[in-house]
């Protein structure tokens, strides 16, 4: 299914605790094909070996890179040896090869969606594809018209094959640059491509508490995450790899549709439901328009710890400080498929410590949905071409007693306008 090569980027260093990341995603047996690139040869145990032969990509060990000259003085020459895998990976000569793909080794991929993005493009052009930073600081620093790796880069096998031909040249005339995305960056611009974002890929220059991204995801299939170390838990009371693993089973129930968004509401108690498929459904006690919904809360300060809105190249919004006007949270517990392809989650309550709070001086309005414990999120395929021209998705709510709320999440109606009228 994998319609070309993917390519991870580590340490040796590294490796052996951030190899379990990959082992969430990667899918062995041929299904998926490419490579770990390292500096140096691993020495595991036997059995680890085994393993991870099994179920991981094949390491191979990067070029020599001490030739090439290297002048920052804050970074480390290992961008050279990391921009060049790429070449390295061309040279392999490896048969019916379209795309080359390079994410780090703490990136979370979602190979279904990748594999329909880069089928929206002509990989016998050249092409160069990814998204930018979060950080207005990292952006400004670099370009705001480079790929950053973290989240991952997609070059179509033309662009790699003329990269291989000038890249070692090429690299000479950029020994100030910092490191590997820049430097490839540079070497793709002398070729005169430009990049073409796609929203789904994600650099996430981001520490703390990730909510605010997960749950305001762009209108785009979700294709990767970066620094996963970096960020709190995803979901309550799990540790990271716990976390990611209920992740990357929401992501894999239903790849399309993962992360996207659905709002809706009840009018007759003035209640907002904002639904994150495979992470959060939130329930503001209000009535929240969706202009303000689709901008991120920000929960989580950038990469270089600023918190300042401006520090951010997408729309933030500031937290609410009345506790009257917080939502209550019911995160994903538990999802499967059932037989006739729709997804249904099972979402529970979170406990939060501004519980008293709300009881006391937001009376006499009761906390939202005060006796549901649980809401089971029922969610409909989307079609094949839903990628093309996305839409986000249009929800119901089924209520039949005090304790149990179901909704129903799809594709919106033709007729349908998603908007607060649909609910009226």
């Amino acid at each position: 299914m994998f319609v070309g090569l993917g390519v991870e980027i580590g340490s040796a260093q590294l490796w052996k605790r951030r190899k379990e990341f990959v082992r969430l995603w990667w899918r062995p047996n041929g299904i998926m094909r490419g490579h770990v690139w390292l500096e140096q040869q691993l020495q595991l145990q036997l059995r680890d070996d085994h393993d991870d032969y099994i179920s991981l990509p094949p390491i191979m060990v990067s070029d020599d890179i001490s030739g090439f000259r290297y002048t920052n003085p804050i970074g480390h020459p290992s961008g050279l040896r990391i921009s060049r895998i790429v070449t390295e990976c061309f040279r392999l000569s490896l048969p019916n090869v379209r795309w080359f793909v390079l994410g780090d080794d703490d990136t979370i991929f979602n190979p279904d969606n990748l594999v329909d993005v880069l089928n929206k493009y002509d990989s016998s052009q050249m092409v160069y594809i990814g998204s930018p930073s979060e950080s207005h600081s990292a952006n400004t620093y670099f370009s705001h018209s480079m790929a950053f790796g973290g989240g991952g880069i997609a070059i179509s096998y033309p662009l790699a094959e003329a990269l291989s031909n000038i890249q070692d040249q090429c690299l000479e005339r950029y020994p100030k640059l910092y490191g590997s995305d820049d430097r490839l960056h540079a070497c793709i611009s002398e070729l005169g491509v430009p990049l073409t974002i796609e929203h789904g890929f994600h650099q996430w220059d981001i520490r703390g508490n990730a909510h605010g991204l997960l749950a305001t995801h762009p209108i785009a299939p979700f294709v990767s995450i970066h620094h996963v170390e970096a960020v709190d838990p995803f979901y309550p009371g799990l540790n990271s790899l716990e976390s990611l693993k209920l992740f990357t089973k929401a992501m894999t129930t239903e790849p399309k549709s993962f992360l996207q968004r659905s709002i809706c509401y009840d009018q007759k108690r003035k209640l907002t439901f904002s639904v994150s498929l495979g992470y959060v459904v939130q329930v503001f006690p209000n009535i929240v328009l969706p202009r303000e919904l689709e901008r991120s809360e920000q929960t989580y300060a950038a990469w270089n710890k600023i918190t300042h809105r401006h520090e951010f190249d997408f729309d933030t919004r500031d937290a609410h400080r009345s506790v009257c006007r917080k939502p209550v949270l019911f995160f994903l517990k538990d999802i499967r498929k059932d037989g006739n392809a729709t997804v249904v989650g099972s979402y529970g309550r979170a406990k939060e410590s501004d519980d008293l709070k709300r009881k006391v001086f937001c009376f006499p309005r009761s906390p939202p949905l005060r006796y549901v414990k649980n809401i089971q999120v029922v969610a409909y395929p989307l079609s094949k071409n839903w990628h093309m021209v996305p839409r986000r998705l249009c929800c119901q709510v089924n209520q039949t007693n005090d304790k149990l709320l179901r909704l129903t999440v799809g594709q919106c109606a033709r007729r349908n306008f998603g908007s607060v009228a649909d609910s009226v």
